[in-house]
């Protein structure tokens, strides 16, 4: 099975939720437009849509719980744009409330603009003040969107290599896992080594979509986005502007690479103490 995904690198303006919508507007518009897809068949359009971690205010874990409440409408607004695009939608992340805590949220959403299910980041990253600001998610979540498994992490959770193989010891092993994150530039080196190896020791295609630009005095994210092989080839990658990655990834590429070479068969340990959720979008198709 074969599926399009398109990973739109932007950059957020810091604590400005109105005008990041105006920029994710813009950029799908941009896409579409230029890329002629609206009126072609329905094999050369996105099937899938991704966002970087907070789009939506920018990395500043100090304005995070300040920013919740305009980040309420996030939802609605993606949701619009699943409709009018008729595309499903991984929506980076936002910051919500929940009674008395934060998140930082990723929201899926079906072409219908339906939201399906959430993921909840797990690992905080302390150095930065996000654990203070934001309570940690405990659920890994493998989502099939019309078939096409993905297990969900962001930023901070690729450095942990246990979340990614509790989703391979799941009866519902993902064909793709993605990290949507707020990348810095100064360890932009470590990003790429990481998806590769998250993509080859998981015998999966990895998709790590950071945002790119000035995060604050004269502090910037990384960029340089990129989509990984089962194998550990890249397939395609971004500098630092904003732009795309649009891409087919083929379930049967996946199952290949896992038949010839059984490595996840041959694991000796296969319990990491998570236990993934697991969600069902849309038909098989």
């Amino acid at each position: 099975m074969r599926k399009n995904i398109l990973a739109i690198q932007m950059s957020a303006v810091s604590a400005d939720f109105d005008t990041n919508c105006e920029k994710v507007t813009s950029l799908f518009d941009d896409f579409y437009s230029k890329a002629g897809i609206c009126g072609v068949q329905k094999e050369n359009r996105p099937d899938i849509v991704f966002l970087p971690e907070v789009w939506t205010l920018g990395w500043d874990t100090e304005c995070f719980q300040e920013c919740a409440l305009k980040n309420e409408s996030a939802v609605e607004f993606l949701s619009y744009l699943a409709k009018k695009y008729n595309v499903n939608i991984v929506g980076g992340s936002y910051i919500r409330k929940i009674d008395s805590e934060y998140r930082n949220t990723c929201p899926i959403i079906d072409r219908s603009g339906t939201l399906c299910a959430m993921y909840d980041k797990i690992h905080l990253y302390s150095p930065d003040g996000e654990a203070k600001a934001v309570t940690s998610g405990n659920a890994p979540l493998i989502v099939s969107i019309e078939g096409l498994k993905i297990g969900l992490s962001i930023c901070y959770d690729i450095r942990f290599p246990e979340l990614f193989r509790s989703y391979m010891a799941s009866e519902n092993k993902p064909d793709m896992l993605v990290n949507l994150s707020a990348w810095p530039k100064t360890r932009r080196t470590q990003y790429e080594v990481m998806a590769k190896a998250r993509a080859v020791e998981n015998q999966s295609y990895f998709l790590a979509l950071s945002q790119t630009g000035l995060i604050k005095n004269d502090i910037y994210n990384s960029g340089y986005s990129l989509l990984v092989h089962p194998m550990g080839d890249t397939l395609a990658s971004l500098n630092e502007d904003e732009g795309f990655i649009f891409e087919t990834v083929d379930t049967n590429v996946v199952d290949n690479v896992r038949t010839t070479y059984p490595n996840l068969l041959n694991r000796r340990v296969d319990d990491f103490g998570f236990h993934p959720k697991y969600v069902e979008i849309g038909a098989c198709v």
